[in-house]
């Protein structure tokens, strides 16, 4: 681009500028003539804003002369009225501050478990010979699961009971013997080891009978299982898992914060995207007893009853946990305001505005909830705050003008 048309179009933009200055500041004008810039340059056209400005001043100084005139003290009506130095005091709409508690609660996730799981192991080695549940059912404490192959066992309790029948009647011959002194003592003590260890050995091989079925330790709820009749087991093998889940276990955690406030039967509630809409109450039943140094949390432990059994182990809960509140100062969240020194509101003392320095504690639907040298019931303006300044008279809405006449006239 040529240098005269760089040149123009910079000169082109400066006057927008200046035009665009002079259409919203009144003062516009009067500072680049004090700058040094000649009026002939600057017509008064071009400076809306101080054309506007010069228009509004000229009638009312008219007004003000005629006021005067009528009153021979030199006085506007607004003076005469308002008793407030000639300022016309600001239309205002307010609203008392008030007295509410901070809604202290804390949202955590947690993660469900069932009141009792435990995986089963069988307790000997043999081969799968009947499954008697079915993957998802409920099965009463002492239900038969699982039974392995047992004839060996069985036959090694035959034994043992032939074996404590022939101690037993070893045992009274020879008690009947010693009372008549036809043997020794001894042989009547050895005959009664010998019938204790007949019935030792009769219970142990009742015992090693009954790990052969395998049972459910508690009422629940068995999951899958992979092992199929005819299968080979050891004490190894999982059978299957169990579950009783007539209560639901919750942990989650706190932030340390609030550690020292969390207390065993302290309330909750629970709620599982599975069960779009519905909120489950428990209660803590179990409190970490130390920080943990890499979140800063404290790990808790609610119980959840699970009346219809709609909750399941292993679910995800978005837990809620209330503690008591904070009696603080509320006021409606359009009065607050923020600038450089922080926020305030602009409160009504004697008619007049003052500016109070707040600290915000909380934030609600339509209130916050501040500290500061506010106390219940004092008027915070929440409507007109733009032509607020601190000292400067206010009045109310509904609140009666005052005439010139010194009479009360109603709001315009």
């Amino acid at each position: 681009m040529a240098f005269w048309k760089q040149l123009v179009l910079a000169l082109l933009l400066g006057l927008a500028g200046i035009v665009g200055w002079g259409a919203l500041d009144p003062a516009a004008r009067p500072r680049l003539i004090a700058a040094g810039v000649p009026g002939a340059l600057l017509p008064e056209w071009a400076f809306l804003a101080a054309g506007d400005s010069a228009a509004a001043a000229t009638p009312k100084a008219e007004g003000s002369r005629r006021n005067g005139n009528e009153t021979g003290g030199g006085r506007s009506a607004d003076a005469a009225g308002g008793g407030s130095g000639g300022a016309r005091a600001a239309l205002v709409v307010t609203a008392p501050v008030v007295m509410t508690e901070t809604a202290d609660r804390v949202s955590a996730i947690g993660t469900a478990e069932a009141a009792r799981t435990v995986v089963i192991f069988p307790r000997a080695v043999g081969m799968v010979t009947e499954i008697t549940f079915t993957s998802g059912e409920r099965v009463e404490a002492g239900a038969t699961l699982v039974r392995l192959d047992d004839d060996s066992e069985k036959i090694a309790v035959e034994q043992a009971r032939v074996a404590l029948q022939d101690a037993d009647a070893r045992a009274t011959r020879n008690d009947r013997l010693a009372e008549t002194r036809a043997i020794s003592a001894a042989e009547r003590d050895t005959a009664r080891f010998e019938l204790s260890k007949a019935r030792l050995a009769l219970q142990e091989a009742e015992l090693n009978l009954s790990r052969r079925t395998i049972a459910a330790p508690f009422a629940g709820v068995v999951g899958l299982t992979s092992v199929e009749v005819g299968d080979m087991v050891s004490s190894s093998t999982e059978i299957v898992t169990l579950d009783d889940r007539s209560d639901i276990k919750v942990e989650f955690r706190v932030p340390e914060a609030f550690a020292a406030r969390l207390a065993i039967d302290q309330p909750i509630e629970v709620a599982t995207p599975s069960q779009p809409g519905a909120r489950f109450a428990g209660k803590v039943t179990a409190v970490g007893s130390r920080i943990e140094s890499d979140s800063r949390t404290l790990v808790a432990q609610a119980t959840v009853r699970n009346r219809d059994d709609v909750l399941r182990p292993g679910m995800s809960f978005a837990v809620s946990v209330r503690f008591p509140g904070i009696r603080k100062t509320a006021v409606p969240a359009p009065s607050v305001q923020w600038d450089r020194d922080g926020a305030y509101v602009w409160a009504v003392d004697d008619g007049k505005a003052k500016r109070v320095g707040v600290a915000i504690v909380e934030r609600n639907k339509d209130t916050v909830l501040v500290s500061g040298d506010l106390a219940a019931g004092d008027p915070v303006v929440v409507e007109g705050i733009q032509s607020v300044r601190a000292g400067a008279p206010v009045r109310m809405a509904g609140e009666p003008r005052q005439l010139a006449d010194g009479s009360e006239g109603a709001e315009p």
